[in-house]
């Protein structure tokens, strides 16, 4: 397992802006940080305001490093070239310090479910249709990032919503407004999925003028901003996190009712494992899958479930459990299952639960007295 970093700092790392509205929304969100997270926050701006990123991170590494953290909507050029050469530059300078750089804003459900919960409040319908907004740019993965978030608000709200692109990619809105034109929606809403209303928006707003559309307000201090930020600095602080924010297969310790979706869950869980292990990497944890059907719960799969659960709890959310149907190996129960390691152990009991926990979830090591097979 990869160490927890010990919280030392945070800079939250912005874009940086000479419009007040960027300062403000900044700063309250570095306020916000502190009284949600408990930690002293450093702003540190790529560019047009100090302190700079550099200095900043110079100063997280004269207190032993810590966690940058993105205020970026994708993960475009400044995530993936001025954040890393900053890093690179204090790590120089204080070579005994740990960095670690959380994700972008990007996918997270948090954003997902702002622009569903708007959209519901002004009573759309699987009639209506959406455009979503973002600024745009060069890179052709964070654009398709972008993509990737509008179809998912399609899938929360119910409703086509197509991305469109303010600037340097396509479609461009009024291209996107033609695309669902064609589906004949009965309103359009307007999703801009920028901070504050400043240029972009303002240019934005000229590209669609005399449309009947339905504008809705950008991000601006959304608590979904400070829920998701949030979210990235556990993430990062804890040494992993899962590239795919919605997968199905994340299921926290415990989290075991309703029971026939749990079953359903556990059963795709183990296919996830063994058909595309490399396509959904979820960082440094374990799976869980225990076997609960009939002939495994007579030879004492209850109180093993009992066990784990109480053995495990305080080591979310690297190990999570999820109670299964039968796994097709009768007589050799009760049968627990890790994944990704793809280690089937066999005859496991409560009295197993404290050695598994030493050797296998946190020394790395195959359990060998109750081992079965490795698949």
């Amino acid at each position: 397992m990869i160490p927890k970093l010990a919280p030392s700092g945070l800079i939250l790392a912005a874009h940086g802006s000479p419009d007040p509205r960027a300062q403000a929304l900044a700063q309250g969100l570095r306020k916000g940080l502190e009284r949600v997270l408990g930690v002293e926050v450093l702003l540190g701006f790529i560019e047009h305001q100090s302190p700079t990123l550099l200095e900043s991170a110079l100063e997280l590494g004269r207190r032993g490093g810590g966690v940058v953290l993105p205020l970026l909507l994708l993960g475009a050029g400044h995530l993936k070239a001025d954040l890393p050469l900053a890093l690179e530059a204090a790590q120089a300078r204080y070579p005994e310090a740990h960095f670690r750089l959380a994700r972008p804003l990007g996918t997270h459900p948090a954003l997902v479910d702002l622009w569903a919960e708007r959209l519901h409040r002004r009573g759309a319908t699987p009639k209506d249709g959406a455009v979503l907004v973002l600024r745009g740019g060069t890179d052709p993965g964070a654009n398709a990032e972008g993509a990737a978030l509008a179809r998912l608000i399609e899938e929360k709200a119910g409703l086509p919503v197509v991305p469109a692109y303010a600037a340097k990619a396509r479609p461009t809105p009024r291209e996107a407004l033609l695309r669902l034109a064609a589906l004949r929606p009965r309103r359009v809403f307007l999703l801009p999925h920028l901070f504050f209303r400043g240029v972009v928006e303002e240019r934005l707003k000229g590209r669609v003028a005399g449309l009947d559309l339905e504008v809705l307000p950008p991000l601006m201090g959304h608590p979904a901003l400070l829920r998701a930020l949030s979210d990235r600095y556990r993430e990062a602080l804890e040494g992993g996190y899962a590239p795919c924010d919605t997968c199905r297969f994340r299921f926290p310790v415990g989290r075991y009712a309703p029971r026939r979706e749990a079953q359903i869950a556990g059963l795709r869980a183990l296919r996830h494992a063994l058909f595309a292990p490399g396509r959904h990497p979820h960082g440094p944890f374990t799976h869980l899958l225990l076997c609960t059907g009939e002939d495994c719960r007579e030879r004492g799969a209850l109180p093993l479930l009992k066990g784990l659960e109480e053995g495990l709890r305080d080591l979310r959310p690297w190990v999570q459990l999820t109670p299964t149907p039968c796994l097709s190996r009768c007589g050799k129960g009760p049968i627990l299952l890790a994944y990704p390691e793809g280690v089937v152990y066999g005859g496991v009991g409560p009295e197993d639960v404290l050695p598994l926990r030493r050797v296998h979830l946190e020394g790395g090591e195959i359990y060998r007295p109750k081992l079965l097979e490795v698949i």
